[in-house]
């Protein structure tokens, strides 16, 4: 069975005056996936973030939003986009009020029954015994609950999160993937988020997105780029010698490798890994152990 796509992004470019700042992106998110969006700051991420919510205009390409080109003066349609995207408060307001503005402010939203719809939402995202309590004096990452609370209010079907992360203790990252993960699983609920923290994109994301200068450096599964990325060190019982190290340059090993006194660091390619220990124990040395590792994501921000 083909799994249905809620996002398709088709031949994206965005440009501030001179500077390119996005160029022939193209992507698509399946539905109730979630998926990382990974890059260096200015890579792009953030803009492209507001061009699909419909906070920058005037870009070149297309976007199909659950089967249709998105149209963002459609409020209606825009509603079932959720984003944490540039979120402000009432500073002066508590949670609930910030909270009953957002959802007065959303057309055709149902009000009926909202003070329970609010608590229920504040419930989600670990703040209920703040419920009363002004926004000022919130925490950042109090700050950034709410906000995917105020993402929740229009019962989306795509969420777009800008570092959903930021700011939160261990605790309370755990507590917003729990929550993420719930709502994909719950109610088949897309999202797309960005963030710095790598061991949280790797756990939570089942597709990743890697923007590099603007262009679409990866895009695929996590699993993928895991295989494609696969690294070894090989320890030895002695210093490597120059003469051996031009031996394994002009093998046929073919792949990159770093040697250091007694090990070599090198990338996965199809056969390396037996061809190098083949020639190297042929020349007399010893393999004394032969480690993976592998460091998937942080290789993006090199």
């Amino acid at each position: 069975m083909l799994q249905k796509t809620i996002l398709e992004v088709k031949n994206l470019h965005k440009s501030f005056g001179r500077q390119e700042v996005l160029n022939d992106v193209n992507f698509s998110v399946e539905c109730g996936k979630i998926v990382g969006l990974l890059g260096k700051n200015g890579a792009g991420k953030t803009t492209l973030m507001k061009i699909i919510i419909g906070l920058l205009k005037n870009y070149q390409g297309e976007i199909y939003y659950d089967g249709s080109l998105i149209n963002h003066q459609d409020v209606l349609e825009m509603n079932t986009i959720g984003s944490l995207v540039d979120t402000t408060f009432y500073e002066d307001l508590s949670a609930h009020d910030n909270m009953k503005i957002a959802m007065m402010a959303t057309p055709g939203k149902n009000t009926k029954g909202i003070n329970q719809e609010i608590e229920e939402l504040l419930h989600f995202v670990g703040l209920i015994d703040n419920i009363k309590d002004k926004v000022k004096t919130f925490s950042f990452g109090m700050k950034q609950r709410l906000a995917l609370a105020q993402a929740l209010t229009v019962d989306p079907k795509l969420l777009i999160l800008d570092e959903p992360f930021v700011g939160l203790d261990p605790l309370g990252i755990a507590l917003v993937k729990d929550k993420l993960k719930s709502l994909c699983e719950e109610k088949n609920v897309s999202i797309i988020f960005s963030s710095h923290q790598l061991a949280d994109v790797a756990e939570l994301s089942e597709a990743l997105i890697v923007i590099k200068d603007g262009k679409i450096e990866y895009s695929g599964t996590y699993d993928t780029l895991k295989e494609m990325n696969k690294k070894y060190r090989i320890l030895f019982n002695k210093p490597v010698s120059e003469a051996h190290i031009k031996m394994l340059e002009i093998s046929e090993v073919n792949t990159d490798f770093v040697a250091t006194e007694n090990q070599i660091d090198f990338k996965y390619a199809d056969g390396a890994l037996d061809r190098m220990i083949w020639i190297l124990s042929g020349e007399g040395y010893q393999i004394v152990d032969v480690i993976r590792t592998d460091d998937v994501l942080s290789s993006f921000f090199v």
